[in-house]
């Protein structure tokens, strides 16, 4: 077949699989951050959006958020904006993944690559890379702005390993140091391969086409990417902080060594429902049950493999795939997470190479092309499971609520899910998630603290309702319950005193508003209250200097000029009283008021009274009293004539 037809089929093969990608992933633009990770590794992160230098510098040397990633770093401070833009971080992941995509049908083509460039190898490289690219596991690390260095690592290896594939064949060496560069960008953006120098050597003897070599050979072409690998290693382990042996015992680091490759693969073969969050055991115990089975079955599949190609190729698969996700299986487990789809990334584009070279082997044209068909539908399949899968990365309601659904007893997962409902104004379903959290995990400190502070703000909320209605003693009752769990609440004290004033619980009333106003309070109703507080219960001699400066701060304010007023000619002992001043201030509070507030009046009488303005004093109560009746309240307009009659 002719060179020209090739360059068709292979152009084809990659337009169809980068809008089929491109499609099945398209809704993620519209995602918005979740509150794990994203908000310390973009929203909160400053570091970002410093000058290019001090970025470049705090790139290439912060163990922020645990991991070792300059370039992916670099990346996000390029992508995400000031602030930081959801739709820029997916679009550029969604990028990325469509890119990763087409380099491994590229990879997978070239390594089906015969003699002839038979072109039927882009159509088995397009099949089998569609398994890789639509398939549900990737949802998370496409979904998710905190996992896209998974994906910026992904494209700097998949040209490492096309440039060493020609190598293999052609013994060039600048395809080889093309290689070990981009590896080292590869892992630069995260070290996700530190055990690929050791891939290599598995899986380069076996490649169709590779120029016959010695182990030798290969140790020596293999050691550049050791060099490069060795350190970065070294760097992103010290970053991490690893669970202690005491925290989670050998047993079950060796059960989950055993079982999370089969796991795995299983999870690759029926997704069915895929926990977002599958979180590291409270208490980790050895399954070793379910390992031995997981052992039996990877047996058997080696088995399999063997019978269908030769040992020398499952070697090659089996070897290269376990070597990828070896840092993942939970031998040195860190984090929060015991198991993560993105953390079958690298691993699983080994499952699609070898299911395009099995492809490959199908040399009749009918069963290849049943065989391709096939592949092909299994793919949009599951293209389909991953388009119900990305709904519930769009925000963190959703991620978590979908986690909680798939695991009641998740602790993680219900904490994170509280914090998403209080964000959104959610109270109510924050303190049902919080209240279970704290079931499960008595010990749950942060969990506790969110839980009482909202518990408190509810029962806040009540208490301000009680009060506004009339209805005090529950008022009180419920301020108590605030109080008894964040003695700090100034609100709560605040409301408490004016609600027991209103009660006539003076002494009680007096405690709760001087504690108010010492912890910062301003209102001048507030202050004016305790000022009443503490000249009812005899504190005059406090209440002076409190009102004094209150007005000072208010002047405007005709409670506060009013209540002074008042004090400054009734206040024991008889020395601190100021008459005359007192007389200022009843006068300006009976211009702000407009001279129509009886009680006003009433204090200007008093002060009128106190200067020896006996005939002012009567008419400014003639004046209170009929203002008084006016406004329907008699009671005080007998009082107020009673005092005029004295005055009299």
């Amino acid at each position: 077949m002719s060179s020209r037809r090739t360059r068709w089929q292979a152009a084809a093969a990659l337009t169809i699989l980068a809008i089929g990608t491109a499609l099945t992933f398209w809704s993620v633009r519209t995602h918005g951050f979740v509150n794990w990770d994203d908000p310390d590794l973009l929203i909160d992160n400053t570091s970002l959006r410093q000058p290019a230098t001090a970025l470049t510098r705090w790139a290439f040397t912060t163990r922020h958020m645990g991991h070792y990633q300059p370039i992916s770093w670099l990346a996000f401070a390029a992508v995400a904006g000031d602030p930081s833009s959801p739709s820029r971080v997916h679009t550029f992941a969604l990028a990325l993944h469509v890119t990763n995509a087409m380099l491994l049908c590229w990879l997978i083509a070239q390594i089906l690559e015969r003699g002839d460039a038979n072109p039927s190898r882009w159509w088995a490289a397009l099949a089998a890379a569609a398994l890789f690219a639509i398939h549900p596991l990737r949802v998370e690390p496409v979904a998710w702005a905190a996992a896209l260095p998974y994906l910026l690592s992904a494209t700097g290896l998949l040209i490492a390993v096309i440039g060493w594939v020609n190598w293999t064949r052609t013994g060039r060496a600048s395809m080889r140091w093309w290689s070990v560069g981009l590896f080292a960008v590869s892992q630069l953006s995260r070290v996700t391969a530190p055990l690929f120098p050791f891939a290599l050597l598995v899986f380069s003897p076996v490649l169709p086409g590779a120029i016959a070599r010695s182990w030798r050979s290969w140790v020596r072409a293999a050691t550049p990417f050791a060099v490069v690998a060795l350190p970065l290693a070294v760097l992103e382990a010290s970053a991490r902080e690893p669970e202690s042996i005491a925290d989670i015992g050998v047993g079950p680091r060796l059960a989950w060594a055993v079982m999370h490759p089969v796991y795995y693969l299983w999870r690759t073969v029926a997704p069915g429902t895929l926990n977002p969050l599958e979180a590291l055991p409270r208490v980790a115990v050895a399954d070793w049950p379910t390992a031995v089975l997981a052992l039996f079955w990877a047996v058997t599949i080696f088995a399999i493999t063997i019978r269908l190609s030769s040992l020398r190729v499952a070697i090659g698969v089996w070897g290269t795939y376990g070597l990828l996700l070896a840092p993942f299986v939970g031998l040195v487990p860190s984090g929060l997470q015991v198991a993560a789809d993105r953390y079958t990334y690298l691993a699983a584009m080994v499952l699609s190479a070898a299911v395009g070279f099995l492809l490959g082997r199908v040399r009749r044209p009918w069963p290849f092309r049943v065989a391709v068909t096939l592949t092909g539908a299994a793919a949009l399949v599951a293209a389909q499971s991953a388009r119900r899968q990305l709904p519930i990365w769009h925000d963190s309601v959703s991620l978590w609520s979908r986690a909680v659904t798939l695991d009641g007893d998740n602790d993680v997962a219900l904490y994170n899910l509280a914090l998403a409902e209080i964000d959104t104004g959610r109270s109510e379903p924050a303190i049902e998630h919080l209240t279970r959290l704290v079931a499960l995990v008595p010990d749950h400190a942060l969990g506790r603290k969110r839980l009482d502070a909202l518990v408190a703000d509810r029962d806040l909320r009540a208490a301000e309702a009680s009060a506004a209605a009339g209805r005090l003693q529950e008022a009180i009752s419920a301020f108590d319950r605030v109080i008894a769990v964040d003695p700090t609440r100034t609100r709560a004290r605040r409301g408490r005193g004016m609600a027991a004033l209103q009660s006539g619980n003076l002494d009680r009333a007096a405690g709760d508003l001087m504690t108010a106003v010492r912890e910062g309070e301003e209102d001048p109703a507030v202050i004016g209250a305790l000022g009443y507080a503490l000249m009812a219960t005899g504190r005059g001699a406090e209440a002076v200097p409190l009102l004094t400066r209150a007005a000072e701060r208010h002047p405007a304010d005709v409670g506060l000029a009013n209540n002074l007023a008042r004090l400054l000619v009734t206040v024991e002992p008889t020395s601190l009283r100021q008459p005359t001043h007192a007389l200022e201030l009843a006068a300006r509070a009976n211009d702000l008021s407009g001279g129509r507030d009886p009680r006003v009046l009433d204090t200007l009488a008093l002060a009128l009274s106190a200067t020896g303005h006996r005939k002012e004093a009567a008419d400014a109560l003639e004046a209170a009293v009929a203002f008084a009746r006016e406004s329907g309240d008699a009671a005080m307009a007998d009082e107020l004539q009673r005092r005029r009659s004295a005055i009299r």
